[in-house]
């Protein structure tokens, strides 16, 4: 039987059709592990202080269950009661805008919150009916008998199914990896317990973590509401920590409610200022240094890919997607890693660049983009040093441009361009002039106006030491080197192109100048060069042969001390 070839955008498909299809199955289950990777590391803790699995689980699950019925029953209290005070607020809200004007926006912000407090007003004429009376067949006992009782028991139902399969993840944690390992086959059990472990590594601390993070957070303000006179202020932390999941948008979010209740029962706006900036304050505070601190890079995903699994996932499932969104992303992040096929989730997931710096950077120059190319540039400059920046970004962009051009991936003009775009990025970068030392290295280009470029390179990473030659022809350039006599020249040379030229250049430079130092910086560019390569360009006469930016500042400066004992010898 032929198998069928189903392409990427159909498997995709099918996989959220299953997703959605079997809702009331994955959600449960999805809950159930996402409790059991909160509560595994207390668990854990208490195993390795000598308790017993039945003890642990006993204690953690107790307690997590106490401390949920005794915030379940306050934020009900306080969303009833906020519930019975809606239509006040609305229409304090609606006296307020109307001082605003008649802009077309308050407008009809005006008129939601008169539908909003109608909805909510306990003998509102809204709740009549206003259409025609149908006479509708009286349902039987049975049938209004599930209706009253179908919205109890649900969530009871509910509840009690992910306790039970919590209790049982919880309880069995080693067996369900041991399964795991064997569905894998006995082949792939390295891969296997690596993607296992990280995943619950990963998730256990992630998870743990944000929980009390955003619990903290919550907890911060809603005592800061209190303070400034904000009601049900429990409430509002609470949903400030649930919206912290969502990142970059939860604390935006979250700030609505509570400042509309502001901006509702104080006459002046200096409790809604302080609301919006205690929600702005807060958040800055807790992303930007408590989570660094805590959590550092330990997720593995992209800010950008929970915002969108956020989305997602809410689609798909509701509020239980928002909160289960994160460990959902880490899952498929860390499956990325280590499983070949699946290999395309860390790229749209992972934290990771998409680009690596030199393809990146060559890049920003072939796409004319020469502001990304600086800022690359200074940013690899403050990480390293600027002759390992010029080595990692520069240096390669000429050496790809010159394999697209032999590729005939691009064209000679563009190919051109590209070499004389990266001479302006490296212009920017350049530090202020260096003064000249007293018998500086003279430098030539081998043949190309990449070597030219690379020589300008050496020049500025030379401290001085460097005098660049001006272009010429090869046999007109070695006689203006000859007329100078140096003790020691030095070549740019970038291959493949210039090879040639530049074993022309040092049997050149040898045969007239047999007592010069002539040293090659045959740059690597992408590829390392290959040893016969260098071992050539020895034979041709070449004193030595250096591969990196780097290095040919080391013999620079090596050649300038061996110039100012010569010249320290020669006075004595």
């Amino acid at each position: 039987m032929r198998r069928l070839n189903v392409g990427p955008v159909a498997e995709v498909a099918l996989v959220i059709a299953i997703v959605a299809i079997g809702k009331p199955v994955w959600i449960p289950v999805t809950l159930a592990f996402y409790f059991a990777f909160i509560l595994t590391p207390p668990s854990d803790a208490l195993e390795r202080r000598g308790a017993s699995r039945l003890v642990s689980l006993l204690v953690v699950v107790g307690a997590a269950m106490t401390l949920f019925l005794v915030l379940s029953s306050i934020l009900v209290s306080q969303a009833a009661d906020l519930a019975t005070q809606l239509h006040t607020y609305s229409a304090q809200i609606n006296q307020k805008l109307a001082r605003l004007g008649g802009i077309g926006l308050v407008e009809n912000f005006r008129r939601a919150m008169d539908q909003l407090g109608a909805a909510f007003a306990p003998d509102s004429e809204a709740s009549l009916p206003t259409t025609a009376v149908r006479i509708a067949e009286t349902p039987r006992l049975w049938q209004r008998l599930e209706e009253a009782v179908r919205p109890i028991l649900e969530p009871i139902a509910m509840s009690g199914l992910v306790l039970v399969l919590t209790l049982f993840v919880l309880g069995r944690r080693e067996d369900l990896r041991a399964r795991m390992i064997r569905l894998a086959g006995p082949q792939n059990v390295t891969v296997t317990t690596r993607t296992m472990d990280e995943a619950v590594r990963r998730i256990s601390h992630l998870l743990l973590t944000q929980v009390w993070i955003n619990a903290a957070f919550g907890a911060v303000l809603a005592v800061a509401l209190h303070l400034i006179g904000i009601p049900y202020g429990l409430l509002w932390g609470f949903i400030a920590g649930l919206l912290r999941f969502v990142p970059m948008l939860g604390a935006a979010i979250a700030v609505l409610l509570p400042s509309l209740i502001a901006f509702a029962i104080f006459p002046g706006w200096r409790e809604t200022a302080c609301t919006v900036v205690l929600f702005v304050f807060a958040d800055i505070v807790v992303a930007n240094f408590v989570e660094p601190l805590v959590l550092g890079r330990r997720t593995g995903v992209s800010s950008l890919a929970l915002l969108i699994s956020a989305v997602f996932w809410t689609w798909m499932w509701g509020p239980v997607g928002l909160v289960l969104a994160t460990p959902l992303t880490v899952c498929a992040a860390v499956m990325g890693r280590n499983v070949p096929q699946l290999a395309f989730l860390t790229v749209l997931l992972g934290d990771e660049p998409g680009l690596n710096a030199e393809v990146n950077f060559y890049q920003r120059v072939l796409a004319q983009a020469l502001r990304d190319a600086e800022r690359i540039g200074r940013a690899e400059i403050s990480k390293s040093s600027l002759a390992s920046a010029l080595d990692a970004l520069l240096v390669p962009a000429l050496a790809l441009a010159g394999r697209d051009q032999n590729q005939q991936a691009i064209d000679d003009a563009t190919a051109e361009r590209v070499v004389g775009d990266v001479g302006k990025v490296l212009a920017a970068l350049a530090p202020p002039a260096s003064a000249k030392v007293a018998h500086p290295v003279l430098g030539l280009a081998a043949e190309t106006r990449s070597d030219a470029v690379l020589l300008q390179m050496l020049a500025m990473v030379g401290g001085g030491r460097v005098e660049a030659q001006p272009p010429a022809e090869r046999a007109a350039a070695v006689d203006a080197v000859v007329r100078r006599a140096p003790k020691a020249v030095i070549i740019a040379s970038l291959p493949p192109a210039g090879s040639a030229s530049t074993r022309y250049l040092c049997r050149r430079l040898r045969a007239q100048l047999p007592g010069c130092h002539v040293v090659v910086l045959l740059h690597r560019g992408v590829d390392a060069p290959s040893s016969e390569a260098a071992a050539r360009l020895r034979e041709a006469g070449a004193t030595e042969v250096v591969l990196t930016l780097g290095e040919a500042q080391k013999a620079l400066a090596a050649l300038s001390l061996q110039a100012a004992e010569a010249g320290v010898s020669g006075a004595a």
